[in-house]
């Protein structure tokens, strides 16, 4: 018998501005101390964009997000010490512009902008590696131990 794994919608917001890519350090488990790009699971029938736009204003603030998301994918994780729940998620990222006051919001124990060379030496989650990857800020394949993922 095949285990049914659960699929979880989530959505992101890619922040670039003068060469440099704003990230949030999360505050809170799972990856507790990873920086990520800003983003979250949808609510129950949220539409990508709404959960984009929403989890950037708790994360981050003001950002204008692009309409369409540049990259969409499907991420498989195992059980593992940080979610104790082998799951999937699908994930749209969306690229977006300050668009008022960023501050670090309730989740996020911090925000930086990060170069394409400050990025390689960051523990980063792994949602997070493959959005750089699609973008050409590196290559993380060395790192992700404990996932697959179905690039669509």
């Amino acid at each position: 018998m095949i285990a049914e794994i659960k699929l979880e919608n989530t959505a992101c917001v890619v922040v670039e501005n003068n060469g440099k890519l704003l990230l949030v350090k999360r505050a809170n488990e799972p990856f507790s101390g990873y920086w990520a790009v800003p983003g979250g699971h949808s609510e129950n029938g949220e539409i990508s964009s709404k959960t984009a736009k929403r989890e950037s204003m708790e994360e981050i603030g003001q950002v204008d997000i692009d309409p369409e998301p540049f990259h969409i994918f499907i991420h498989d994780w195992f059980a593992d010490k940080h979610t104790p729940k082998t799951h999937q998620h699908k994930c749209h990222a969306f690229r977006a512009r300050i668009g008022g006051e960023i501050r670090a919001g309730s989740d996020a124990a911090e925000i930086g902008w990060f170069s394409k060379e400050e990025v390689q030496s960051l523990n980063l989650t792994v949602y997070t590696q493959l959005i750089l990857e699609k973008m050409g800020w590196g290559n993380f394949n060395n790192r992700r131990k404990n996932s697959v993922t179905v690039r669509l």
